[in-house]
């Protein structure tokens, strides 16, 4: 800056310097609003053909919706090329180069089902696109990183923590508030919610054939549950026994909550962001239908989320924790329980083990082994269980939904490609023809019609063919991976299955249901069937997985740009249960209900008045252009 003030100054026949005004400062000025205008416009211009819409929506360009939103892209980019934070700059964009690929990807796909031809027009049109929606992405974020700080300043020095704070600060006030706003939500619903894979699981109790397919541990827990109902009604009730599971885990999960925003007090999370909290958990219909679906993700996902808060004080408190014998226990028993409720816990700390080394910086060897014994101590509680109930593996079809479903939707495309099948070993799975049974955005339908014995016995032969297939078809592969799992990456898509709130019949035991609050069970029934509330614009994205799934990725860069790396743990750890969703047989919420409880608990964390965030990034705000002259005077 002083070279510039020097050539910015002459010299007169007095010897005196003379501040001349710098030609430069409206050219600045001229040249980031005429940028920002241009793109705003261009936006606005290609967001149909981006998003899909319609031919008519075409129009959009002379409506007043259009110019409503160019004038926002326009003062959003203006704001966005004045900021002088390189740092910023360098975190946000290829976050939005990374969101605009999940765009562009995902909206071709919704629309036609199949990747665009390659040629030269697409391939420029893409890149336009890309590019084009990286700033809008990039410069979105921007702003959200910015207020993000300006809402986690730090509060003035000696100021008191207020009465108000300290009451939805308790455990249980908060768990006393959870309880009541669930309740009435269970009532309209009673005895609970029985669905999908619980029934599978309670036969499997019923006949003690038990299978490590579903977690062993949920399984005794539901069947216990409803069979003590049986027992303790003269009728033998098994709608007595869900409204005991229903209750127990009502419980547990408002426990969980109430225990994050305690945890959140302690933190020094604003006042505000935990009553945001505290109001999401409680009001939002998701939470509360959650609560008493006998679901074996229920439970997990909660148990997800305290995970990610010990992660979260490991990384924080290194020290502390570590030389506290009773925090590893409670740190040991969360990563276990969490894991026995599902699979995909242990598969997700293998992938964030990698991580935990690197993030791990100062304690690597104790960090390391402490997370390396979570999953050894696992590993023994699940054999254990395995033993005490006589569990058989299951058939390996659930692991091969992809690979299933990219061999179906290349047969279909290339039926030629069946001569590679030189083994006959989809002859010996099916005795049907798999493109007639294929659905793009499930692969149940392929599992369903194997016959799981010969699975196990060719499943060499099914991997080689498998293998040989994807080298000769590498587009219908990953058209196969990336349509199915739309709703993982592409906020908005449209799952096959939403949120299934139905009481499946058992041949034993008849559970009968009856709504104590009628009209209540129709507000979430319509909750249920379009993921809306009252209509409102945007609330379909707190049911969205692919939502979700963003904000997590923009969690990683804000931790980056704080350099505050305790969170990291946290957000790289739920990216690993996405992984592990991402190859699975469909792509739903209840999969993914980690990333709705510990999401929002952690961003209201990241606001706290943090002492090691460095002060300059704090302050580092966009400076207007047009104020450079006045600065440099002065």
């Amino acid at each position: 800056m002083g070279l510039l003030v020097f050539k910015m100054c002459t010299i007169t026949d007095t010897g005196a310097y003379v501040m001349r005004l710098p030609v430069w400062v409206p050219t600045v000025r001229i040249r980031v609003t005429t940028a920002a205008l241009v793109l705003a416009w261009l936006a606005v211009w290609r967001m149909p053909f981006t998003l899909g819409m319609s031919q008519e929506s075409e129009v959009l360009a002379g409506s007043v919706l259009s110019i409503i939103l160019a004038a926002a892209l326009f003062l959003l980019f203006r704001h966005a090329f004045s900021c002088a934070d390189r740092r910023l700059k360098l975190i946000v964009y290829p976050i939005g180069f990374l969101f605009s690929g999940f765009t562009l990807v995902g909206i071709q796909l919704e629309a036609s089902a199949s990747l665009a031809d390659f040629s030269i027009v697409t391939v420029l049109e893409g890149s336009f696109s890309l590019l084009l929606f990286t700033i809008v992405y990039g410069a979105g974020l921007l702003l959200f990183f910015q207020s993000m700080q300006k809402l986690a300043q730090p509060k003035p020095t000696g100021e008191k923590e207020s009465l108000v704070s300290r009451i939805f600060g308790s455990f249980f006030v908060v768990f006393t508030l959870m309880v009541l706003c669930w309740l009435p939500a269970w009532l309209s619903f009673w005895p609970g919610i029985f669905t999908l894979d619980s029934g599978t699981q309670l036969y499997t109790y019923l006949d003690w054939v038990h299978s490590t397919h579903h977690p062993l541990l949920h399984t005794l827990f539901l069947g216990y549950c409803i069979m003590l109902g049986v027992e303790l009604t003269a009728e033998g009730s098994a709608a007595v026994g869900l409204a005991i599971y229903s209750v127990v885990q009502l419980t547990i999960m408002a426990g969980i909550v109430a225990y994050a925003c305690s945890w959140l007090r302690r933190k020094a999370a604003p006042f505000v962001a935990r009553i945001m909290v505290i109001v999401l958990f409680a009001l939002f219909p998701s939470y509360a239908i959650w609560s008493f679906s006998a679901l074996k993700d229920v439970l997990f996902g909660g148990l997800v989320l305290l995970f990610v808060m010990q992660l979260i004080d490991l990384w924080q408190d290194q020290e502390a924790l570590l030389r506290s014998p009773l925090r590893i226990v409670w740190f040991i028993v969360i990563a276990i329980l969490m894991m026995l409720m599902r699979n995909n816990g242990i598969y997700a700390l293998v992938l964030f083990m990698p991580f935990a080394i690197v993030l791990a910086k100062g304690a690597r060897i104790r960090i390391t082994a402490l997370i390396a014994g979570c999953a050894a101590l696992y590993l023994l509680a699940n054999g254990a269980l395995i033993w005490a109930t006589e569990a058989t593996q299951p058939c390996k079809i659930e692991m091969l939904s992809i690979p299933l479903q990219q061999i179906a939707r290349t047969l279909r495309d290339h039926p030629d490609e069946l001569a590679l099948d030189t083994e006959n070993v989809l002859d010996t799975l099916y005795d049907i023809n798999l493109t007639e049974i294929y659905a793009p955005q499930v692969a149940d339908p392929l599992k369903w019609a194997a016959d799981y014995d010969e699975v196990d016995d060719n499943l060499p032969q099914l991997i080689s063919l498998w293998v040989r297939m994807g080298i000769r078809n590498p587009r219908a592969y990953l058209e196969a991976f990336l349509i199915q799992n739309l709703p993982y990456y592409l906020p908005g898509s449209e799952m096959v299955y939403k949120i299934d709130s139905s009481v499946i019949q058992i041949d034993l035991y008849y559970i009968k249901e009856h709504s104590f609050l009628p009209a209540m069970r129709a507000f979430y029934e319509n909750y249920v069937n379009t993921l809306s509330v009252f209509g409102l614009p945007g609330v379909r994205l707190l049911s969205d997985t692919a939502f979700f799934v963003w904000l997590c990725i923009a969690g990683v860069g804000y931790a980056l740009y704080l350099r505050q790396r305790q969170w990291l743990p946290g957000f790289v750890f739920l990216l690993g249960i996405w992984c592990t969703c991402l190859v699975g047989p469909v792509a739903i919420t209840r999969y993914m209900l980690g990333f709705f409880y510990a999401i929002p608990v952690i961003f209201a964390a990241m606001l706290a008045h943090a002492k090691n965030v460095v002060p300059t990034q704090l302050m580092n705000q966009t400076q207007p252009v047009n104020d450079v002259a006045q600065n440099i005077s002065q």
